[in-house]
């Protein structure tokens, strides 16, 4: 083991002094953060990636060891001693992580899947902002199990409208080509990983610098702590907080990845009159070139999608469409990219538009082709898609033309503000599409970091169609956020026209003008060892219409909420809404035709609800949302209940039970949604997952299992079967469909 030199030593514990005693400096961005150098592997002597820190190679690297708690007291040292160590060659950047554990034997391991969630578990979390701009960066992660966990931060994890580290800013979907192997040793347990150069992006030359940061989680004792500093309120994607990494050799990227497939399936369609079992096989091509170590283009051919995850079912109690998060890997890379607007309500792309009709039946896609990276100082995007024209199998109408879509992004940063602009059209070709189908959408956005903890964002956009369409309209938002390591808030404006049409994103509701308010405290009660946090909540959103008449509201009102040290979690909160819809419309249609709907008039409700969570990372753990109260001119009662059960890191599973039982002048109603989650790993690579749906308000049970070989980044062997079923006595068969999948990729590396 090499040793830390004094002097080094003594730099690590004046900068962690000079972080802990003012981790405002910190948050500023100042100069006290770490400031680590990269070793030189040998040539042709690289490690040996085999999850044991021992090899001679690591001698050329000296460890960091000074971590610092973000929780549970922000600013100490960490309680366990955390090493780790940067190397590179020509090839590869290399991560080692000797995570030293005095209790070996408690370590805990709760997931086994490939970028599944690292809090409940022992794990390690890599960032490296390979541009050095303080914005932007990959992450890389494992836990004991030694499974793959890569994502991409933007924007420090906000979205460009003030999402505050919302989702919109990180993508955890991006899967890298890269490798990691671990093992439990007398130590604690050990990770090491090799990211091969490629994979990333960044500017080539030598004696580069590139932000870095670490987060290690020990989970028994709900503990978090990082390499440079990051104060609470804030996770590991504020990347202007990260240390430096010197000294790095970074060659020009010239790399060509192609992955083609093969696929297989036999589709039973009981609902298709004729010809109910279809048999197909088909082969496509995805390719990956890196035009520069910047710039990225990624082309496609007969692209299939039959490995991805199915959707879990929502029950809609709104007038409002739902939102399903896009899982299809091609759309995923710099996904957050090419957004603009307001995330899940007012977006300006969506790319569930692009092969998916709105009831998320596939439509199969010709090719297209994205080129995404930095260029003259910009991030630049842009996309196009060609789909073909799709019939409904069982009438022989046109579902949808053909059509080809078109995004064009393009951002310039300025320190940690960004301001960019985007273009998305939409046209129908081909003998399906009637004259004039088109849909075009023009954005601008503006995040501007007003202060250290504040930022303003902000867009701009308009759409044209058809006038039998909707003609042209605009919509625009402007909102700020705030947050410390006590508190947070936001509160901000929205507006959307009544002829806003994003046929290509995804749009809630239009013709309105929106008020929000978010608050948010977190405190830590010294006298109470066995409470980690105290954190009420609250936020209040109102809709007017146009003209400046109240339309709907919904407030949410967290007053007690409690985790404890373990990790559990409980409160009790209010939830009211108000809406005025101006026309009838239906809330509950079950299989027999039965409907209950909503009169147009004006209604306003409150419920109360107890939420608990035990610690979700123990064997056996439990989930309840209790709700009852009111809901428009009627009464409301239900529930959200979720088992978890694990037997080590191997076999998970979940069961939920999601109830809503409402009683409307009407009628009254259930709706019953029940959702069972298994998956059992063989290695880190290989697993076969199940999700099971039964749906009252359908009368359907549905299957979707995936057996997945994996090899590299995400590639590999798969096996897919779906069964859909009828569980009313209305029908004389049972099944409804059922299709086998058998499909292998491969990535090719050049």
């Amino acid at each position: 083991m090499t040793a830390v030199t004094k002097s080094a030593r003594a730099a690590a514990l004046v900068v962690y002094g000079a972080v802990a005693a003012t981790p405002d400096l910190a948050l500023a961005g100042q100069a006290a953060v770490p400031t680590l150098t990269v070793g030189r592997a040998a040539a042709g002597a690289p490690p040996r990636v085999d999850g044991r820190v021992d090899d001679e190679a690591w001698a050329a690297a000296g460890p960091y060891t000074a971590f610092v708690q973000q929780e549970p007291n922000e600013g100490e040292a960490a309680t366990e001693r955390t090493e780790i160590r940067f190397l590179i060659d020509q090839r590869n950047l290399y991560v080692a992580v000797v995570c030293f554990d005095s209790d070996p034997g408690n370590i805990l391991v709760s997931q086994s899947r490939r970028d599944a969630d690292l809090d409940d578990t022992d794990s390690i979390r890599v960032l490296l902002d390979t541009f050095n701009d303080g914005q932007n960066a990959f992450v890389f992660g494992t836990n004991p199990f030694g499974i793959e966990y890569d994502g991409q931060v933007r924007a420090e994890g906000q979205t460009a409208q003030g999402g505050g580290g919302g989702g919109g800013g990180f993508n955890v979907n991006w899967d890298g080509d890269w490798t990691v192997r671990t093992q439990r040793t007398e130590r604690g347990w050990e990770a090491e990983f090799a990211i091969p150069l490629k994979t990333l992006r960044y500017d080539p030359g030598d004696d580069r610098t590139w932000g870095v940061n670490a987060v290690r989680n020990i989970r028994r004792k709900n503990e978090q702590v990082f390499l440079s500093p990051v104060p609470r309120g804030y996770g590991l994607q504020r990347v202007s907080v990260a240390a430096k990494l010197q000294g790095l050799t970074l060659p020009t990227r010239r790399d060509v990845k192609l992955v083609p497939y093969v696929a297989g399936a036999v589709d039973d369609d009981r609902l298709r009159r004729a010809d109910p079992v279809r048999r197909s096989g088909d082969i496509g091509i995805d390719v990956k070139w890196g035009v520069r170590a910047d710039l990225t283009l990624d082309l496609t051919v007969n692209t299939d999608f039959a490995q991805v995850e199915a959707d879990v079912q929502q029950v809609n109690l709104t007038r409002f469409p739902l939102f399903f998060q896009e899982k299809r890997p091609f759309f995923l890379e710099n996904a957050q990219l090419f957004q603009l607007g307001q995330p899940q309500s007012v977006d300006l792309f969506f790319s569930r538009r692009i092969g998916l009709s709105p009831a998320g039946e596939p439509i199969d896609i010709l090719g297209g082709g994205r080129l995404s990276g930095r260029l003259g100082g910009y991030n630049v995007a842009l996309l196009t898609m060609q789909t073909e024209s799709a019939a409904d199998g069982r009438t022989g109408l046109t579902a949808a033309p053909a059509n080809n879509f078109t995004v064009v992004r393009l951002q310039r940063e300025i320190g940690r503000s960004n301001v960019g602009a985007m273009y998305v059209g939409r046209q129908g070709v081909g003998s399906r599409a009637p004259a004039n189908d088109y849909n075009r959408a023009y954005g601008f956005d503006l995040g501007w970091q007003a202060t250290t903890n504040g930022r303003v964002a902000a867009f701009l956009a308009r759409t044209d169609s058809p006038a039998p369409r909707g003609g042209s309209d605009y919509a625009g938002r402007a909102v700020y956020t705030y947050a410390n390591n006590l508190w947070g808030g936001s509160g901000g404006l929205t507006q959307v026209g009544e002829r806003f049409n994003p046929e290509v994103g995804f749009l809630r509701r239009r013709g309105f003008r929106s008020l929000e308010g978010r608050y948010n405290l977190s405190y830590q009660p010294r006298q109470w060892p066995w409470i980690r946090r105290i954190q009420p909540h609250t936020n209040f959103t109102a809709f007017l219409n146009l003209r400046n008449e109240l339309e709907s509201s919904q407030g949410h009102f967290h007053f007690f909420d409690i985790m404890t040290r373990t990790g559990a979690r409980f409160g009790y909160l209010f939830e009211t809404g108000q809406d005025r819809p101006r026309r009838p419309f239906t809330v509950y249609q079950d299989v027999t035709g039965r409907r209950v709907a909503i009169p147009a008039g004006d209604y306003a409700w409150t419920r109360g609800v107890f939420e608990g969570h035990t610690n979700l990372s123990a064997p056996v753990s439990a989930s309840l949302l209790h709700r009852a109260g009111s809901y428009y001119d009627g009464d409301y009662h239900g529930w959200q209940l979720t088992l978890g059960l694990r037997a080590g890191a191997r076999l998970l599973s979940e069961l939920g039970w999601n109830r809503d039982d409402i009683t409307l002048p009407g009628g009254r109603f259930r709706n019953d949604l029940v959702p069972l989650k298994v998956s059992y790993a063989f290695t880190s690579l290989a697993s076969v997952q199940g999700l099971i749906q039964y749906n009252r308000q359908a009368s359907a049970l549905s299957s979707n299992i995936r057996l997945a070989l994996l090899d590299r980044s995400g590639t590999g062997f798969f096996l897919v079967y779906n069964d859909r079923r009828d569980t009313s006595p209305f029908t004389t068969d049972e099944l409804i469909g059922r299709s086998f999948v058998v499909k292998y990729t491969r990535l090719l590396d050049y």
